[in-house]
């Protein structure tokens, strides 16, 4: 996907990626519906997890590119002080992370972000917790009426006031520079 969305305005793009190992992080999904339809994964704070996950070393060029494939997320600085990171090569004191803008579902109860699952778990979490009929029904069928942009965006909005969308913990780089965002 990330060499795809690259290729897609660079030339021979390849960049080095690295398996890792990143601390205190976890990944659940976005608090928004992506323009497709579907709920998207978006990282959180997570003290004393392990994220295993892929790491590219991007050119400034290339994180130009990406930034602007990422529309809901905030780019931001992590410390490896903050979130060691263990990978087969040499790590930066810092590296990046796109944090999504709308933060991530979690149970309003517990205040706990709900963990990545498949699509079709996270349509019967929120069918569950929102009475809307967009929710209803297979997976692919919700997924296509999400990505018609007015039910998209009821059901966005709707995280926030059934009290579904925490605050990821990470504190944007972006926001503390007091950039503007896209």
């Amino acid at each position: 996907m990330l060499r795809t969305k690259l290729a897609a305005l660079i030339r021979d793009v390849n960049p080095p990626m690295v398996r890792l190992t990143v601390s205190d992080l976890a990944v659940g999904h976005s608090a928004h519906v992506s323009a497709h339809g579907y709920i998207p994964a978006a990282p959180y704070f997570s003290p004393g997890a392990q994220l295993h996950t892929v790491g590219a070393w991007l050119t400034d060029d290339e994180t130009t590119v990406l930034d602007h494939t990422e529309p809901n997320y905030d780019r931001m600085m992590l410390s490896t002080a903050d979130h060691p990171v263990v990978a087969a090569t040499v790590v930066p004191k810092t590296f990046s992370l796109y944090v999504s803008r709308h933060g991530v579902l979690g149970d309003p109860r517990t205040a706990s972000p709900l963990p990545l699952g498949s699509q079709g778990d996270v349509v019967e979490w929120l069918g569950a917790r929102l009475a809307h009929p967009a929710l209803g029904g297979p997976t692919d069928a919700v997924c296509r009426r999400l990505a018609e942009p007015a039910v998209g965006a009821r059901i966005t909005t709707s995280f926030r006031s059934a009290d579904l969308a925490r605050d990821a913990g990470l504190a944007s780089t972006r926001s503390r520079e007091g950039m503007a965002r896209r």
